[in-house]
């Protein structure tokens, strides 16, 4: 088999401000890092376990990437399943194994990222038994109650994730949105500024001058690419 045909530079220069949020988007799970390492048996290990999980992304997605652009060049989809679904030639068995993997990932990913919300929900809704000493008004209400409605609160904060997903089936633009909006304020814009208040006065002028040129050129990455994934398909060529 030969790859598809591949450019050094893009045949299309207005899709690559959606490309900035796009690459910063399998970044975004800072969210879930206090959760996990709240529940770690040996939080030790946290930092170990942490460059490792990088690692294994890094090398997982570039390898995706890779094999998207090899195999379908610039016909590839914002999801590479969806070439394969759509592509003849395939085995069906790959097909169906394609769809369990599908399925299964929101059952496994929904619940990880929407726990960081429901706990601060929980707590603020004194659910949680950290807040439960601090909260008056569910001091009175039975375990079994308190249960009920964590319950549906979970309930109610996945679906609303399910809902969103289905009104917003691009998924290229939401990764890139989240990229654009989230991933470059999480990962990025605001551990630097936090970086400057906490050790501004100790760290070289060097050092600080480079912290914020990155917070500027982030700022504008992310200015761009936030303005470009709400242009139309037709207006950017795509």
């Amino acid at each position: 088999m030969q790859p598809m045909e591949q450019y050094l530079l893009p045949s299309n220069w207005m899709t690559v401000p959606l490309s900035f949020g796009l690459l910063m988007s399998p970044w975004g799970g800072h969210s879930v890092f206090p959760n996990i390492y709240r529940d770690m048996r040996h939080p030790y290990k946290y930092r170990r376990a942490v460059d490792i999980t990088y690692v294994f992304t890094y090398l997982l997605d570039v390898g995706m990437a890779c094999a998207g652009i090899l195999m379908f060049g610039d016909g590839v989809r914002d999801e590479i399943t969806s070439n394969i679904f759509l592509t003849e030639g395939y085995p069906k068995a790959i097909g169906v194994f394609i769809a369990i993997c599908i399925a299964i990932i929101p059952l496994t990913k929904i619940p990880l990222n929407a726990r960081p919300i429901i706990s601060t929900l929980e707590i603020l809704c004194g659910l949680d038994n950290r807040s439960l000493a601090a909260s008056s008004s569910l001091n009175g209400m039975s375990g079994l109650s308190r249960g009920i409605f964590k319950f549906i609160l979970r309930i109610v904060m996945v679906a609303i994730f399910v809902m969103i997903a289905i009104i917003c089936p691009s998924f290229d633009r939401i990764m890139t949105l989240l990229g654009s909006v989230a991933c470059f304020s999480i990962c990025l814009i605001l551990p630097l500024a936090f970086h400057l208040k906490l050790f501004g006065k100790e760290i070289s002028a060097a050092e600080k001058m480079m912290n914020w040129a990155m917070i500027v050129v982030c700022s504008i990455m992310a200015t761009v690419s936030t303005t470009f994934a709400f242009f139309p398909d037709e207006l950017i060529g795509n």
